[in-house]
């Protein structure tokens, strides 16, 4: 059992073997994991990714959810909610929110 959740944002670009889609030049995700301390987190978000094929190109945030004092069911699809985030507190285990997607460079609009 680990001390505390956290969720760390990170973006992401697709590597050889990724599940992004081929016109994507990356992504944002937010992470859910659970960890000691926030170093550990980060770290561990950042491994996690680059096994699964993206790489780890900026970590944006990075804080301890709080799930004694607030509810985080929602309705939203792909989002952890409470009884997620205390499994994985328990158990171990991360927990990929949805990928946000963005195209290359050279085809965003202006």
């Amino acid at each position: 059992m680990k001390k505390y959740v956290f969720r760390v944002g990170v973006q992401v670009e697709p590597m050889e073997g990724t599940q992004l889609p081929e016109d994507c030049a990356g992504a944002y995700v937010n992470v859910y994991l659970g960890a000691d301390e926030i170093r550990e987190a980060i770290e561990r978000v950042e491994i996690e990714l680059l096994n699964d094929c993206y790489m780890p190109v900026l970590t944006y945030e990075a804080y301890q959810l709080d799930l004694e004092e607030r509810d985080y069911d929602t309705d939203e699809e792909g989002y952890p909610g409470n009884a997620d985030l205390i499994h994985l507190q328990e158990n171990g285990g991360i927990w990929y929110g949805p990928f946000n997607l963005y195209p290359p460079e050279d085809i965003q609009l202006q």
